[in-house]
């Protein structure tokens, strides 16, 4: 499906959705091939379920930033501990 802004401007194709098991609802759209002037680089992203105003043959969004800006710490924050260099998983 195509997902468009609420001005009608194409940012990509949701790829796939995040779905939260326990609540059985949907969390997130995973929004691939975006438009390179709202995302950076054109890359792919997760847009929050509560941002879709309508959904039938395209998705509608009721909000969405005027452009989003990545830079490479913003991308790999998520996926650095800081106790990394903890002695938690070594053998005794």
């Amino acid at each position: 499906m195509t997902v468009y802004t609420r001005n009608g401007t194409r940012l990509g194709t949701v790829h796939d959705v995040l779905m939260d098991t326990t609540q059985r609802i949907i969390s997130a759209l995973l929004v691939t091939g975006t438009t390179p002037k709202l995302v950076k680089g054109g890359a792919n992203i997760i847009v929050p379920y509560r941002w879709v105003q309508n959904l039938d043959d395209v998705v509608i969004l009721r909000h969405f930033p005027d452009k989003l800006e990545f830079t490479e710490k913003d991308e790999t924050a998520d996926f650095s501990f800081e106790d990394d260099e903890d002695d938690f998983y070594e053998n005794d």
